[in-house]
């Protein structure tokens, strides 16, 4: 039988460097380091690899590199994006404890194979050991670190449980409801409590699994007439179905988020909105979400809760902007005054747009302040105030403060009135810079609609920057995106849809063949999309655009001069990215609405 190398340093391979020969190469450790890791790992009676990254602080993507060149095989890091595989837990029935006493961890299936995390892949013997317990030849070793590997036990672990939970408490399909009715299975609302580890055990597995599907909302909506409540999650702005739970769930269900969020339990006539946060031990962050109760009929209520993002927004590349959209988006946000506009419908992503905006310049010597309604991403450095109309706290009556307290940056959340956009546009006047939204649907149309509210043409010509239209569309998964050959027909659709300037373009794109790509739909993604990206027109306030706003013309005008002066339409910029391969045309026809 082959020898398997040793999982450890010593001083036999000093000369090789085995497992750890890129590290030696490269500069990143000396042996010195490695013969210290020796003694540590030795007299503590920890594994080398731990000692390397956590006591040596070695970078572990390195360490990766290191290993993954010694086994010849794929290095895998731990992430909590990665989602257990429940049905080899369900079928074995893993312990943890004897996972992590032999370390190794199914990470996934692939095709016909199983894919383990070892720490070792060229120890034969624990790899016949996995053979045997899972029944089959076909396991494919992957290299990883030892903490690691105790990491994607824990967490897989935790999600395993969960996954019972939701299992235990919810009606799987439509016809286990139908069966408990007939035999009038049910649990009376009173024997339930929002205290009850039951409805807890729902609360935190519901969470969780949001977090986990990396969902935007997650809604509540118990249905009397049906005897059950059905629980919908929003991933990639589509909501899909997740869960039917017993109807007597759901007051115990809502009562429960509602005390997490500080609203008032005995209210069930009027909507109530909140905030809750919760720190779980399967997440290494607090998790946030807006809470909004309705109520609907039966004496019941709905509750959609909003997932907030915290902490370092995404920068400005993240965002899918073009190289040229990108390069004078940049260099207007650092300008010391004026008007910038980001328009779009509800979801199109303007808040992020801003909060990346906001990141680039928000550095010491600045003082920002922004009015949102509600602060849905928050940001260090940034003086973030919410809106509440119930007490006169409106956009107007914030921007008028913030006027008084010396500010460099202004973010208004929303310019919905006269009242505001007026004195936004006074604010740019005056040497601030004026970041705000509106719901429009074109860049262009925004011009007319800020001059509908009576703006002075003159004053606001002078204040804009520049106006961002933008959509979010769907992205083709890069784990099961296929490429193929688009027909004649299919590039002269193209053609049509894009307008003058598409051939240029598509030999820029393909270079002797016409390439495009589809999904075709795996475990990680939802019919082939998976994640999200924007599709921008921005119209840069140019002289001649100027001149059209002062005296006032139409929207369609405007757009055939940003036109002629290098403006890409949202279609354009979208088909841009269909030409790269990173989503199809129907994404953004449906973006689009065209």
């Amino acid at each position: 039988m082959q020898q398997a190398p040793s999982t450890e340093y010593s001083p036999e391979n000093t000369k090789t460097g085995g497992r750890y020969a890129y590290l030696l190469n490269t500069g990143a450790i000396s042996d010195h380091d490695l013969q210290q890791a020796m003694r540590v790992a030795k007299k503590e009676n920890l594994r080398m690899d731990d000692v390397l990254v956590e006591r040596l602080k070695v970078d572990k993507q390195a360490l990766g590199r290191s290993l993954q060149e010694y086994y010849d095989t794929d290095f895998v890091s731990f992430d909590h994006s990665y989602v257990a595989p429940f049905e080899l837990f369900e079928q074995k029935r893993l312990d943890p404890e004897f996972l992590k006493k032999y370390e190794w961890v199914p990470l996934e299936k692939e095709g016909g194979n199983i894919i383990v995390l070892v720490n070792n892949p060229y120890d034969l013997g624990r790899l016949d050991e996995i053979r045997f317990i899972f029944g089959t030849s076909n396991i494919v070793a992957r290299v990883a670190i030892p903490g690691d590997i105790r990491r994607f036990i824990e967490h897989f672990h935790q999600q395993y449980l969960a996954e019972q939970s939701m299992a235990f408490l919810g009606e799987e399909d439509g016809s286990a409801a139908e069966e408990s009715e007939a035999t009038t299975d049910y649990i009376d609302e009173g024997e339930l409590t929002e205290h009850d580890s039951e409805v807890v055990r729902l609360v935190n597995a519901l969470l969780l699994e949001a977090w986990r599907r990396k969902a935007s909302d997650i809604h509540i909506e118990p249905s009397p007439g049906s005897r059950y409540c059905l629980i919908r999650m929003r991933v990639d702005g589509t909501c899909h179905e997740f869960k039917k739970i017993r109807l007597a769930l759901a007051k115990p269900l809502v009562s429960r988020l509602k005390i997490m969020s500080s609203l008032d339990i005995a209210e069930r006539r009027l909507p109530q909105d909140g905030k809750l946060k919760i720190k779980l031990p399967e997440v290494s962050q607090v998790l946030e979400f807006r809470v909004a109760t309705v109520p609907t009929t039966g004496g019941q209520e709905d509750v959609v809760l909003r997932v907030l993002t915290s902490g370092k927004p995404i920068t400005l590349k993240e965002l899918g902007l073009s190289s040229n959209n990108l390069e004078h988006f940049d260099k207007l946000i650092k300008k010391p005054y004026g008007l910038i506009l980001v328009v779009g419908p509800t979801g199109s992503g303007k808040t992020t747009t801003l909060h990346s905006a906001l990141s680039c310049i928000n550095t010491p010597d600045k003082k920002v302040w922004t009015a949102e309604d509600p602060v849905e991403i928050s940001q260090e450095g940034l003086r973030q105030v919410q809106v509440n109309p119930k007490i006169g706290l409106t956009f107007a009556h914030l921007l008028r403060s913030f006027l008084r307290a010396d500010p460099d940056v202004i973010m208004v959340g929303e310019m919905r009135d006269r009242e505001t956009a007026h004195i936004a546009v006074e604010a740019s006047l005056t040497g601030h810079i004026v970041f705000s939204t509106l719901h429009t649907n074109t860049a262009p149309e925004t011009i007319t609609r800020l001059l509908d509210m009576d703006l002075d043409p003159f004053n606001f010509a002078d204040s804009l920057l520049c106006v961002l239209g933008q959509r979010l569309i769907k992205t083709l998964c890069p784990r099961c995106k296929e490429k193929y050959n688009p027909d004649s027909a299919e590039l002269q659709e193209l053609e049509m849809e894009y307008g003058e300037g598409f051939n240029a373009w598509k030999e820029h794109y393909f270079h002797k063949k016409a390439v495009l790509y589809r999904g075709k739909g795996c475990r990680d993604c939802i019919g082939g999309y998976r994640g999200r990206l924007g599709i921008h027109e921005l119209m840069l306030n140019t002289d001649k655009i100027k001149d059209l706003i002062k005296f006032r013309k139409s929207a369609e005008e405007i757009r055939q001069q940003a036109t002629m002066e290098g403006m890409l339409s949202l279609k354009q910029d979208g088909i841009h990215k269909v030409l790269a391969g990173l989503t199809d045309i129907h994404q953004v026809r449906a973006a689009t609405g065209a």
